[in-house]
C-alpha cells in the first residue's frame, strides 16, 4: 500500500495540487480501521518509503512526506505534515514531525521557512 501511496501523491499533487491531496488521504485514511498492532514510529515512517529506489519515477521530498503523514497517522501517531521554503538558495522541502521526531530530513534544514502545514488525522497512540 505505501507504493500506491507515493504513486498517488506524485500525480495528485502534481494535478490536484498539495491541499487536495492532503484533504483526500485525510479523508481516505479515516475511512481505514484503526490500526491495532503497536508499530514503532521509526519502523512506520521507514516502511512508507521502503521501495523508492525501484519506482520509475522520481520520488520528490512532498511525495515521501505525504507517504510517511498517511502511514503515521494510519496508525494513530499525530503526524504533521510541514512545507517549507528558503529564499538563499530559493528551494522548497516537505518534512513531518511527530513526537518530536522530524522525518525526511534534509541538510539545512534550520533554514527553511515554514509556509504550510497539516494537521494530524488520527487521535494519538
Amino acid at each position: 500500500m505505501n507504493t500506491l501511496v507515493l504513486y498517488f501523491s506524485y500525480f495528485s499533487t502534481k494535478i490536484f495540487g498539495i491541499d487536495r491531496t492532503a484533504k483526500f488521504l485525510t479523508w481516505l485514511g479515516r475511512r481505514f480501521p484503526k490500526k491495532t498492532v503497536a508499530r514503532p514510529i521509526n519502523e512506520l515512517a521507514d516502511s512508507a518509503i521502503r521501495g523508492i529506489h525501484l519506482l520509475p519515477l522520481r520520488i520528490e521530498c512532498l511525495d515521501q512526506a505525504m507517504a510517511t503523514w498517511f502511514a503515521l497517522n494510519l496508525h494513530g501517531y499525530p503526524a504533521v505534515l510541514k512545507i517549507g521554503m528558503r529564499l538563499s538558495p530559493l528551494s522548497g522541502h516537505a518534512w513531518v514531525t511527530c513526537n518530536q521526531e522530524t522525518f525526511v530530513k534534509t541538510p539545512g534544514m534550520e533554514d527553511f521557512t515554514e509556509v504550510a502545514s497539516y494537521a494530524p488525522w488520527s487521535e494519538s497512540v
